[in-house]
């Protein structure tokens, strides 16, 4: 009986210390990890990997999920797993640096089989400041990096339309969309704002065509500032897709 205790006890141990190996990460001790080196070694090891890493594709920090605890840990952001915002030269938002004055509202698109994009609508200055940014990378396989950045300026008038309509739309009251369910393909959009003191996220797969009437609204926000930005012009120029294939890849409706 003593002796099958003992085997007992000492595959337990065996077990539990392979276990824990799993969670060993050895990280590079020559590398100080600054914005400008996190952003580095995921453009240079995990931006173009297939699923940023994740499923098996890469090993140790290789892995977005594994590079984001242990590096990316002290930034208390609800979205610090998304690598889109990495993959698009973005700040993920701190939530418990909250900026009071900060007017700003985001919107980053992972649509599947196609190029990501990500809006940046952001009163300046007394100003709103508009940039678009489109990253290399393939929507639902990997999220590419940075490689294209165009910006527009426009009156205040075009930040206090939309910030109207978030208000219209409840936006600072939403949490979920239990109406739509998700699925395989289409797109996944992030929405985010900051406006006196307050922030919210949201994320909805393929709004302009699944969920609420709240979530279909806020879709033509995003596709409203898309069209300010002259995003399919741009993406014409970019890729040399015509213009019937754009915009059927990107809907208006």
């Amino acid at each position: 009986m003593k002796e099958l205790i003992s085997i007992v006890t000492f595959l337990l141990l065996v077990f539990s210390c392979r276990q824990e190996a799993k969670e060993i990460i050895h990280l590079p001790g020559n590398i100080n990890w600054s914005q400008d080196s996190i952003r580095k070694y995921f453009k240079d090891s995990i931006a173009h990997r297939m699923y940023n890493g994740r499923m098996g594709q890469g090993d140790s920090l290789n892995d977005f999920d594994k590079f984001s605890k242990y590096i990316m840990s002290g930034t208390k952001a609800k979205n610090i797993s998304d690598p889109f915002m990495l993959g698009f030269d973005e700040e993920y938002i701190d939530t418990t640096k909250i900026d009071s004055v900060k007017r700003w509202f985001r919107i980053s698109i992972n649509p599947v089989f196609r190029t990501p994009y990500c809006l940046i609508l952001e009163q300046m200055a007394g100003k709103s400041t508009l940039t678009l940014k489109m990253a290399n990378g393939h929507g639902g396989y990997y999220s590419g990096y940075l490689d294209f950045v165009a910006t527009k300026q426009f009156e205040d008038s075009l930040y206090y339309s939309i910030s109207q309509k978030l208000h219209q739309i409840g936006f600072w009251r939403i949490t979920e969309d239990t109406t739509c369910s998700g699925g395989l393909d289409g797109e996944i959009w992030t929405f985010e704002a900051i406006e006196n003191g307050k922030y919210n996220i949201l994320t909805r797969w393929a709004p302009l065509h699944c969920g609420n009437a709240a979530t279909k609204q806020l879709a033509l926000v995003g596709v409203q500032l898309r069209d300010s930005s002259r995003f399919k012009e741009y993406l014409h120029v970019k890729t040399g897709m015509g213009r019937t294939e754009i915009d059927n890849w990107y809907p208006d409706r």
